[in-house]
């Protein structure tokens, strides 16, 4: 409303209420004429993360969090249209999570996607051998390891606890601790199941294997000396021992990983 039109209503001897944040009653024996709380137009809630899209863009501000990042770049390297990642990140800077420079806030973005990171699970008797000839050969093709071009080609992934540990994590572990992977998809998981069967319980396991939440995981691996199985990035790594209220968050308090591999953003 403007103040034209609040002078014309005036002298008419009408009561107005201006939605801007004014109010103004007159009346026999009434008058008021004061700022009032303005009155937003009605918006949907939007929960950060709620969603795959916001949780993958979160995920790949983290993974390098010292480098601002464009709509339209974050869109091309997550294969999402644009405005999809627009509402992920402009959902998020409501809340604080990033900054106007799509820098992410850290640690506050890490945790509040770790409190969504709910990966598929389930235990395996067994793990694949690493053995390239015969029988396995062809077991590990049709599991789609990616061993050849780690750098390169999406693959399984080692994370959690063992991963941790190779990483330099003050984490005690077995020499016979079941590993943790990840693996691309959720076909990948039906033939580990079908092919390295299920465990009949996560005590007897050989291995636990969790289906990506996106293509990042298995697509961004590191290849570390010494190390047979190629490792998930720190921070999904982080993510997982994220999931332990106790143990885990102890872990995380005192871990700082190989620059190279990645920053520490918990």
């Amino acid at each position: 409303m403007t103040e034209q039109a609040r002078e014309l209503l005036k002298e008419a001897g009408w009561s107005w209420l201006d939605l801007r944040g004014h109010l103004h009653l007159a009346g026999p024996g009434l008058f008021v004429d004061a700022d009032v709380p303005r009155l937003s137009a009605p918006s949907a809630q939007r929960t950060p993360l709620a969603g795959r899209v916001g949780q993958e863009v979160a995920a790949y501000l983290l993974l390098d969090p010292t480098r601002p990042a464009s709509v339209r770049e974050i869109a091309r390297m997550l294969n999402r249209a644009p405005s999809s990642v627009s509402q992920a990140i402009s959902s998020m800077r409501d809340a604080v999570l990033v900054g106007t420079d799509n820098k992410p806030t850290v640690p506050e973005l890490f945790w509040e996607l770790a409190a969504h990171w709910r990966p598929i699970a389930k235990d395996v008797r067994s793990y694949p051998s690493l053995t390239i000839a015969g029988t396995e050969g062809s077991i590990n093709d049709a599991l789609r390891l990616g061993l050849d071009k780690v750098e390169t080609a999406s693959g399984w992934a080692l994370s959690d606890t063992m991963a941790a540990s190779a990483y330099g994590a003050a984490v005690a572990v077995r020499s016979d601790h079941p590993p943790d992977f990840y693996v691309p998809d959720q076909a990948t998981m039906r033939r580990a199941l079908h092919l390295l069967g299920s465990a009949s319980s996560h005590d007897t396991r050989g291995a636990t294997i969790r289906v990506a939440p996106f293509p990042l995981v298995c697509a961004h691996r590191v290849e570390m000396p010494n190390e047979t199985w190629p490792l998930a990035k720190p921070l999904f790594v982080a993510l997982d021992l994220a999931k332990d209220p106790d143990r885990g968050r102890a872990v995380l308090d005192g871990w700082t990983p190989p620059e190279a591999a990645g920053l520490r953003v918990w």
